[in-house]
């Protein structure tokens, strides 16, 4: 793919959704070539993948390997995007031979996958965090500014320096994703569906939308990811957010049963994914990604979660500096392969509960036979957050228990319902993102649910929560 020439302003707005494809490419491969379906497709396009071994660039003074207590090794992945594949030769990790042809990362995904393959982590980094970084090549001064910075002057190499540098996690492999795939990616797959909470009119993007659930073509999805000063406050962490609800869409999408047996559908998604994709030799073969795949067949979309980095603004109206002490805490998750966040007695099994009432849609039965009682237990529901679809009687009457049916996808939205409910029997039914909340004459009440806050936008984070990737969120 040639080297974008396009205007200043132009690749401002192409920027904004480096990151969607980057990752998206990574999770939808994973997914897809975890089914044997996909297995079969992907072995037809061996030759898709360039490698390139930057890691010979990055120098010997690297953070130690993260613990192997379990059957896997923890994986460190560090997903960049590109607007072009000029100059991503062998000079990846020289400033000298890669300054004109690297384009631009203009946010990173530091992602994380646990030894044991319960879960997932990927930490998007903004193109505007201002950092002290070391300088590109095999020099031990550094420098201060822009973090995307690094990628543009030094490719992969510089830009795995800086982060090994920033966060003291060692990264194990790299992935360089172009945009070329995107459209094809998502008109593979069906589309993606989106919900947004008002009306979208993007003269730059030429996104028009209204208010409501959409199913976004290739077309579409582009412009959503572009889209920014329409959107939210028209912030880059704001826009951050969004993204990360896109490919959490999306990653429901590609897991789900007609996307995974559906051969020709497969092919046509692997193929796109597999042509944009730049990464390091030890991985870039589709035998490498397979087996990194077969291990991680139970990591569904509710073990996978998204966060930004925790920051604050640096003062100049632009760019924003990192929150270090939240920030090393996460970092620290990953080195030593811990959950993030740490476990709370917040939820059952000791661990916290991570998705908001109000991100939860449930319908109410009443199985007690008793006239009122599910209207009553679905104001108490509203009352706390959830979105109440409806409320109805149950098939029957002799309910004892309160009882919770879900969608083995939305098992971190039952976590939450189940917690509120104090509910005695759940059970993964495949009700859809609807969960189902039976009413039991046991029932005494809702109980306050509390989860601390995700990032901000303007005024810096607070409390950084990761978002599960089964969460369906609406997005404003």
């Amino acid at each position: 793919m040639n080297a974008r020439t396009d205007s200043a302003a132009s690749h401002g707005r192409a920027r904004t959704f480096r990151m969607a494809v980057a990752t998206m490419s990574v999770a939808t491969l994973i997914a897809t070539a975890a089914s044997a379906a996909g297995w079969a497709a992907a072995t037809r396009l061996t030759g898709n993948i360039s490698t390139v071994d930057a890691f010979a660039h990055v120098g010997s003074a690297r953070p130690s390997k993260a613990p192997v207590t379990t059957q896997y090794e923890p994986i460190n992945l560090l997903i960049m995007g590109t607007d072009t594949r000029t100059g991503q030769g062998g000079g990846f990790g020289s400033a000298a031979t890669t300054a004109s042809g690297n384009g631009h990362s203009d946010t990173t995904i530091l992602l994380h996958i646990a030894g044991d393959r319960s879960r997932a982590l990927g930490v998007s980094i903004p193109r505007d965090s201002w950092v002290t970084r070391p300088e590109c090549g095999n020099g031990n001064s550094k420098i201060s500014g822009k973090f995307n910075n690094a990628f543009a002057v030094g490719g992969p190499a510089c830009t795995i320096k800086a982060v090994e540098s920033l966060t003291g996690v060692r990264i194990d492999h790299f992935v360089v994703v172009d945009f070329k795939g995107f459209e094809a990616v998502v008109n593979a797959v069906g589309g993606v569906p989106i919900c947004l909470k008002q009306a979208v009119d993007d003269p730059k993007s030429k996104l028009k939308l209204s208010a409501g659930e959409h199913l976004l073509n290739g077309t579409q999805a582009l412009a959503f990811a572009r889209a920014r000063k329409t959107l939210g406050d028209g912030s880059d962490i704001s826009r951050i957010d969004r993204q990360q609800v896109f490919l959490s869409s999306l990653l429901r999408k590609v897991t789900s049963r007609n996307v995974l047996t559906d051969l020709p559908t497969l092919f046509s998604v692997l193929n796109a994914i597999t042509g944009s994709l730049t990464t390091d030799p030890s991985l870039g073969s589709i035998d490498s990604l397979q087996t990194l795949a077969a291990s991680m067949t139970g990591l569904t979309p509710s073990k996978v979660a998204f966060v930004t980095v925790p920051w604050k603004p640096r003062g100049d109206g632009a760019n924003v500096i990192w929150d270090t002490t939240k920030a090393d805490v996460i970092w620290n998750s990953m080195t030593k392969d811990i959950p993030w966040p740490p476990k709370t007695p917040t939820g059952s099994g000791g661990k916290p509960l991570v998705t908001a009432p109000s991100k939860i849609s449930v319908r109410v039965l009443n199985g007690t036979g008793i006239a009122g009682r599910g209207s009553a237990a679905a104001a108490q529901l509203r009352a706390e957050g959830f979105v109440v679809v409806s409320v109805a009687n149950a098939p029957t009457s002799n309910y004892a228990k309160t009882t919770v049916l879900y969608s083995p996808s939305y098992d971190q939205s039952a976590r939450t319902v189940i917690f509120a409910t104090k509910a005695k029997v759940s059970t993964a039914s495949g009700t859809g993102k609807i969960l189902t909340v039976i009413v039991g004459t046991d029932w005494s009440g809702v109980r306050h649910v509390s989860i601390p806050s995700n990032s901000g936008s303007s005024g810096g984070s607070t409390n950084p929560t990761p978002k599960p990737a089964d969460q369906s969120t609406c997005v404003g």
